[in-house]
């Protein structure tokens, strides 16, 4: 049994939130401070009735561990544990597994002889799930929420200027886990910093700082509340003074002053008076994620005798968040801005929880490289120093409360055990990340139902940060407790717990609806939406055409922004990444928690580049007449540090170029400007294609860094140009390692169904049933030939290239198959492709918008997925050259008829993706296999979301496909 907390056992009763924890606060830097990160001792039990006083108090163990960091994943033989809404046993709340990890973190540290007399103060950055600590055998305090700080006073069990002995308890799990049962990884441990740090007798307790921002007079007024603490009854005459400044260090408002009049303060540890101050500054430079603008608040902490015992700075950004109901709007500093979204977990390969802030910022400056402006936290506080880069950098937040339960979704949301863990998860967030500018919605958690406990959280953050809108998708889903029949319940939907409707993985067709129709007084911001689950994120651009052109829609969050792939050693002894049941767990829920557009090691998917393309900051369309429309998407600034350069090609080639004379293009408005160059008038086809560079090195971008891109057709006068490579008089097929057949399978995406955990579909509710529609037609493992009426015709021309000619009869009862068109193979030596399509990235029919016609080149694209499936597909393709970059050889595949086809060159056939269950087992062999596709069937999104709409479906009927083979040199 653990010493101290005795029979109370805390982690099995909901209703116990903390013991002994001091109040959360806005984070203040002192100067006080040793951090006591680095190697800890560790030592397990099965459970925490199993740890001894001598586990405490004896001596450390031998195992050595890293802090922060999970023990789950540094070979303590506690594995990671995925499950995506199921929990890892069986409940119900609160109950508890038999086996219960329970880790005995153990290390000493000093505290200077010069800190007696000061409040000590440990503070535990997170540790899942829940904890205890002890002081030199002491009990000191416990605490939950394993994605927020907790801090005890621990000056009564430490002795200055001698060595101390800290131990903190952490246990995998407790009654908490029902309430942070999110998709991810199940972790353990001390994932984030562990300090202590000396506080003065009279100290600065917080600082809190409302920023308005009046756009339309241009003023800021602060509004500055510092909270000072003491012990006692102090002498009278203390101050707090405050200073603003600008990035130049310039005094702005009026500096103030006010005293700490204890007379009315309560007279115990770490409770005192509130001073506050106003700064009103003019001309204000306000915060926004395009412009983000901080000033340096000065808190200075003056004694009786004008000394100046503690100063503390932070940074602050002028700004307002309010809804324009009239409009359904979000404004930020009057203003609607797009919400160019992405969900966030905090995740490592390697470290698991345990994120650094090197990795933040990597994670933050490959959003802002492709054109992301906002992050929901999803779901849960991150570390605020991801605020602070979000602050500086230039990003919005929807910052969301660590509060889901999933496996219980309806049940504990009016469960009066847990309405105290409710209300503290919201409030403790808001009361440490209240003075991010970057924070422009409090969500008040995820997937939880909808109930009085919602209501009673959303209340509690309402009356102290009045300066946000709340966000929470269960009050919309949900809304009086049943099912929302479509978009006209939206409306009414949890209004007291949301100001925006923020719906999940809604259709594009309902989200129209509901903005079209005029629902409410709520704009729509899809929270989640375009699963990016493997080969991923169809209809991306179908979502976008809809949100800007509909009244009431402001975009949102995709899920999600990274795998969440570990690192570990497979069964061949290799590295490889490792996602659901990989550790041997049960129950698991397989790859879903690979879904993200990056992969575990930050390597974008080839879905990034459409992502970019949809939230680019600025679109060119033709307007008629020889007219371009610039369209600037920004809300706040126009387009002077962008570069627009232009091409025109013909039949895939340039054949002039320049620099685009752009007017200036004011927020949110439209210019017409002529078409550059001159039109070719030869047959052809002929494009216009512009591409938009930053034009000075940022914080966020270097200068030329590639920020939008559009194409324009300009005009056909004739199909395109003839065969550009003829024949060399040796016969295509005799280069072929794998003869030409008909080919109607793929292998198949994770959006087509979940063929690594079957019955995952069924059990969670969503998911892509093709997989199985396939499977009973035989569509994945029998000859074509024996599916669908096929006939061939080659013809030999006089050079000895081929012409061949496919007929193809798809019956009524194969609607909808994975593609249509022929497979073959070559040697693998053939390690260039070159081509005339769309491209220069992976593309297809519903997501291929970003992908710009013209001739590219580059090697054999690599399997970017995980889990093996469909990839490299380039839509819209007129000709291919596979070439051999050593001997010089060429095989050449042309479009004969439709003039345009989908191609794909991978060093993997179909049935090896299929059959494969880990990107680590799939290997280069000794063929290259070819696709040449009439049609392919679109990606969606029903891994979780919508299917593919059905004008990327392959319809039943009679098709025709001819294409042209032929050799030669380059």
């Amino acid at each position: 049994m653990l010493p101290v907390i005795g029979d109370l056992r805390p982690w099995t009763d909901p209703e116990v939130v903390s013991i002994h924890r001091l109040p959360m606060h806005t984070p203040l830097r002192r100067a006080r401070r040793q951090r006591l990160d680095g190697r800890w001792s560790l030592r397990l039990f099965d459970h925490p009735d199993r740890v001894s006083r001598a586990a405490i108090t004896g001596a450390p163990a031998a195992r050595t561990v890293m802090v922060p960091g999970n023990w789950t994943m540094q070979d303590t033989g506690d594995l990671p544990h995925y499950t995506n809404q199921q929990m890892p046993f069986a409940g119900p709340p609160p109950a508890l597994p038999a086996h219960l990890p329970t880790g005995v973190y153990r290390r000493s540290f000093d505290v200077a002889r010069s800190w007696a007399g000061q409040r000590i103060v440990l503070h535990v950055g997170g540790a899942e799930s829940v904890h205890a600590v002890y002081v030199n055998g002491s009990f000191a305090g416990y605490g939950t929420d394993s994605r927020l700080p907790s801090e005890y006073d621990v000056t009564e069990h430490v002795r200055p200027g001698a060595a101390n002995e800290l131990a903190i308890v952490v246990l995998r799990y407790s009654a908490m886990s029902y309430v942070e049962d999110q998709d991810q990884w199940w972790m353990a441990g001390l994932h984030r910093s562990v300090h202590i740090e000396a506080r003065p007798p009279v100290h600065v307790a917080d600082v809190v700082v409302d920023a308005d921002y009046d756009a339309a007079t241009g003023t800021g007024l602060a509004t500055v509340s510092v909270t000072a603490a003491f012990v006692g009854a102090p002498e009278p005459g203390w101050e707090v003074r405050t200073t603003l400044r600008d990035r130049r260090g310039r005094t702005v408002g009026r500096p103030q002053s006010g005293t700490v009049d204890h007379q009315y303060a309560a007279l115990y540890v770490f409770r005192g008076h509130v001073v506050e101050h106003e700064f009103r500054v003019d001309t204000c430079a306000p915060w926004s994620a395009e412009t983000p603008n901080r000033y340096e608040l000065t808190v200075e902490l003056c004694s009786p005798a004008g000394r100046v015992v503690e100063t503390h700075t932070s940074m602050v950004g002028f700004r307002r968040v309010v809804i324009d109901r009239e409009h359904r709007r979000l404004l930020v500093n009057g203003q609607p801005i797009w919400i160019f979204g992405v969900n966030r977990h905090d995740h490592h390969p390697d470290r698991g929880k345990a994120v650094t802030v090197e990795d933040m910022r990597a994670d933050l400056l490959a959003m802002r490289a492709h054109n992301i402006t906002a992050v929901r936290t999803a779901h849960y506080p991150n570390d605020s120093r991801w605020l602070d880069l979000c602050d500086e950098l230039g990003m919005y937040v929807v910052a969301e409360a660590n509060l889901e339960h999933h496996a219980f979704n309806t049940s504990m949301c009016d469960d009066p055990r847990f309405r105290s863990t409710y209300v503290a998860r919201g409030a403790r967030m808001v009361e440490r990340d209240r003075n991010h500018p970057c924070v422009i919605l409090w969500s008040l958690g995820n997937e939880s139902g909808y109930g009085t406990n919602h209501d009673a959280e959303a209340g509690w953050i309402r009356a102290a940060d009045p300066s946000r809108p709340l966000h929470y998708e269960g009050a919309i889903f949900h809304g009086d407790g049943t099912r929302p029949a479509g978009p006209a319940n939206w409306a009414t939907g949890g209004l007291a717990a949301s100001d925006v409707v923020c719906p999940m993985y809604a259709t594009i067709a309902d989200v129209q609806a509901y903005g079209v129709a005029g629902h409410g007084t709520r704009p729509l911001i899809m929270c989640e939406y375009s699963h990016a689950m493997g080969n991923s994120n169809g209809s991306l651009a179908d979502y976008w055409e809809v949100f800007e052109h509909t009244p009431g829609l402001q975009g949102g969050f995709i899920w999600e922004w990274k795998d969440h792939g570990l690192r570990r050693r497979g069964p061949d002894g290799r590295a490889r990444l490792a996602y659901g049941g990989d550790f041997g767990e049960q129950p698991h829920d397989g790859n879903f928690v690979a879904d993200g557009l990056m992969s575990a090691d930050l390597e974008p998917h080839p879905a990034m580049h459409e992502l970019a393309w949809v939230y680019r900051p600025v679109t060119v369309r033709a307007a008629g007449r020889g007219k371009l429309r610039i369209t600037n998407r920004r809300s706040f600034t126009g387009l002077d540090d962008l570069t627009c350069r232009w091409e025109i090609l013909l039949d895939g080639a340039v054949v002039e170029r320049g620099t685009l004379a752009v007017p200036p293009v004011s927020p949110g408005s439209s210019v017409d400007v002529p078409v550059p160059g001159t039109v070719p008038r030869q047959a052809g086809e002929a494009l216009l294609t512009l591409r938009w560079t930053t034009t000075a090195d940022s914080a966020v971008a270097p200068a030329g860094h590639l920020v939008a891109w559009d194409q324009v057709e300009l005009g056909r006068a004739g199909r395109a140009t003839a065969v550009r490579l003829p024949g060399d008089g040796r016969r295509p097929l005799d280069l072929l390692t794998e003869p030409v057949t008909l080919c109607v399978r793929r292998a198949t995406t994770d959006n087509d169904g979940f063929k690594m955990l079957p019955d995952l579909a069924a059990r969670i509710g969503v998911g892509g049933q093709a997989l199985i529609r396939w499977q009973h037609a035989g569509v994945l493992d029998r000859p074509a030939d024996e599916l669908v009426g096929h006939t061939e015709t080659v013809t030999v021309t006089t050079d000895g290239a081929e012409i061949h000619h496919h007929t193809v009869e798809v019956p009524g009862a194969l609607a909808d198959l994975p593609r249509l068109g022929v497979r073959f193979a070559v040697p693998a030596r053939f390690g260039l492709v070159r081509w005339y399509g769309r491209g220069p990235f992976e593309n297809y029919p519903d997501r291929k918008a970003a992908a710009m016609l013209g001739i590219w080149e580059q090697p054999v694209d690599r399997l970017p997925y995980l889990v093996p499936q469909e990839f490299g597909l380039r839509c819209d393709t007129r000709w291919m050259e596979l070439i051999d970059p050593r001997r010089g050889e060429v095989l050449r595949v042309e479009a004969v008829s439709p003039t345009a086809v989908h191609v794909s060159a991978v060093r993997h056939a179909d049935e090896e993706l299929q059959a494969a269950s880990n990107q680590a087992d799939v290997r280069p062999g000794s063929r290259l296999y070819v696709h040449v596709d009439l049609a392919h069937r679109g990606l969606g999104t029903a891994s979780c979301g919508p299917d593919v709409l059905d004008r990327y479906r392959l319809r039943p009927g009679r098709f025709e496909l001819a294409y042209r083979l032929s050799r030669g040199n380059r």
